[in-house]
């Protein structure tokens, strides 16, 4: 690329990964607001972060197309282009996050409809929000450290989601009057476990995108 093409393509690149790094911090946004409605019995706040997945839906159609503009006007160096294509990848990812907060706060609603939470989930809720985090951060900031700190935390998750919802299954059978809140809790575990499985996808492409090294069929250790 000459110099002045070469200009028009790092402003495009810098605002590629300004929206994807909007789109992370809105995903973000409405896992907090899900965890904190849960926490705080506000079904208003839960309603909220139903209303704001257009805004997320929105930006994942832009960012697709600067990364198909951006592929289509120039010929990027691999590094760069290894970015854009990952980046395709990691809004889907952060698209079905914001699906899977969605769903969660409509069950939280569930919840707070019929009770309170039957269990704490703080350990991981925390855990799973601090994925989220790690695995973006990686990515802006081509961290594969932090990335791989992220995979080894998806093992973690796996153990929390198996003894919550053994402990659900168990109480459903002993307490049948109470299924109208543990039935929407265990969808809320498995949807916190698939959140912490995007994350996972995430941190994998950011060591990609680094080594060119594909982690997906086998973690670090």
């Amino acid at each position: 690329m000459n110099q002045h093409i070469d200009h028009h393509f790092d402003e495009a690149l810098s605002s590629l990964k300004q929206q994807i790094l909007l789109m992370g911090s809105k995903v973000e946004a409405m896992l907090s607001d899900c965890v904190r409605a849960l926490k705080t019995k506000d079904t208003k706040l839960a309603a909220r972060v139903v209303e704001s997945d257009h805004a997320v839906n929105a930006l994942e159609v832009a960012i697709d197309e600067q990364c198909i503009q951006l592929l289509a006007r120039y010929q990027p160096a691999a590094s760069d282009l290894r970015f854009i294509t990952r980046g395709l990848k990691i809004v889907t990812d952060l698209e079905r996050v914001g699906d899977l907060a969605v769903n969660a706060s409509q069950r939280v609603t569930d919840i707070l409809k019929n009770g309170e939470a039957p269990i704490d989930l703080t350990k991981m809720t925390l855990l799973v929000q601090n994925m989220l985090k790690e695995s973006l951060d990686a990515f802006v900031e081509k961290d594969v450290i932090k990335a791989e700190e992220v995979l080894k935390s998806d093992d973690e998750v796996d153990d929390l989601t198996e003894r919550y919802i053994t402990e659900l299954l168990n109480r459903s059978e002993t307490e049948p009057k109470s299924i109208r809140i543990l039935f929407p809790a265990t969808s809320i575990v498995r949807y916190f476990e698939r959140i912490a499985d995007h994350s996972t996808n995430i941190a994998e492409l950011a060591i990609f995108m680094v080594k060119g090294r594909d982690v997906r069929h086998g973690k670090p250790t």
